[in-house]
């Protein structure tokens, strides 16, 4: 269960700004960090980054595959992740001397783990580290689910279509998708005037 509390009337987590996506990711602990900037660059869920494994990591390609038993779709996702991110990811790895079917993100040391099985981090234990960092700098409607709204409302913004946004987010739907993005219906009313005005 999250921590958030959501700010506008459809229940929607905020849409980050460029500059309060710097102010969080520079705030948070490393390891939350790189949490936070698999969820904007996948623009996946929480459940879906936590769920990862060093398997899933595919250096020469850069890309990270969310597995099908972990996406609310149940099919397996392959997602783009840039290049420092991708090193930084191989090296936590590496340097937690973890094995291909541990989970990048844990609950606890590999060490102190009597069997082979490790948890994967609680969403609530991000949610936590989140909900300090916002609080911290009077920050309000963030969670989790900002950063994956964040990228696919910019891809939007940006001129891609929606079946092309469809297939980075994994929506069933291209209604879901439209539901789910943050479009300023101010300016499309604006858009449709000017077009009626020009053909008038």
């Amino acid at each position: 269960m999250t921590v958030f509390h959501k700010v506008n009337r459809s229940g929607k987590a905020k849409v980050l700004s460029p500059d309060e996506q710097d102010l969080i990711k520079s705030h948070l602990p490393e390891k939350y960090r790189l949490i936070a900037e698999i969820l904007y660059w996948s623009a996946g869920r929480i459940s879906e980054v936590l769920s990862i494994r060093v398997r899933n990591l595919v250096a020469s390609t850069g890309m990270v595959l969310l597995e099908r038993k972990t996406t609310k779709t149940k099919s397996t996702r392959a997602v783009y992740l840039p290049p420092k991110l991708m090193d930084s990811l191989v090296r936590r790895a590496s340097g937690l001397r973890l094995r291909p079917s541990d989970f990048l993100f844990f609950n606890q040391s590999p060490t102190q783990v009597t069997d082979q099985f490790i948890r994967p981090l609680s969403s609530q234990s991000f949610d936590k580290e989140l909900r300090r960092v916002c609080d911290w700098n009077g920050l309000s409607g963030i969670s989790s689910h900002s950063f994956r709204r964040t990228q696919l409302t910019e891809l939007y913004r940006d001129g891609w279509s929606l079946r092309e946004i469809q297939h980075i987010s994994g929506h069933r739907s291209l209604q879901s998708l439209q539901e789910y993005l943050d479009i300023d219906k101010e300016k499309v009313v604006d858009k449709f005037r000017q077009r009626m005005e020009v053909g008038s």
